[in-house]
């Protein structure tokens, strides 16, 4: 993790959004469109956050086709084992919180899937044509 500090590492985490996309991440891995839909935020504040935690190196992305999968990097040092710590006390001691990861956990399942899947053997993906 690139944060030099335990205190960079608490202010960055420390702003509600941030907090609350690392919760759903710590969940499983969601793509910013399954965040703005459990978080109910805009597409822009998602992504916004999403490259303040990508520059403290506490998330990570994968780009699959046009989308991006964005998961927790998993650090085993001091400062993975600190946002670990928080993020346990976090679903342990608020409700909603512990609500906001259960709907992303099943939100994963259900959509990251059809996401990520080739399309059967034989069976061409159906893409619009560019207008003329």
């Amino acid at each position: 993790m690139s944060t030099n500090s335990a205190a960079d590492l608490l202010v960055t985490v420390a702003e509600p959004t941030r907090l609350r996309i690392l919760n759903c991440l710590a969940a499983a891995p969601l793509f910013v469109s399954d965040l703005q839909a459990v978080l109910d935020l805009p597409q822009p504040t998602v992504s916004r956050h999403l490259q303040v935690l990508r520059r403290a190196e506490l998330v990570r992305d994968t780009p699959i086709a046009q989308f991006v999968l964005y998961r927790l990097r998993h650090d085993a040092g001091k400062h993975g084992r600190m946002l670990a710590a928080i993020l346990d006390a976090v679903v342990h001691d608020n409700g909603e919180m512990r609500a906001e990861r259960h709907r992303a956990a099943d939100r994963s399942r259900t959509h990251t899937r059809s996401r990520v899947q080739e399309p059967p053997p034989g069976r061409q993906v159906a893409r619009p044509k560019k207008p003329s």
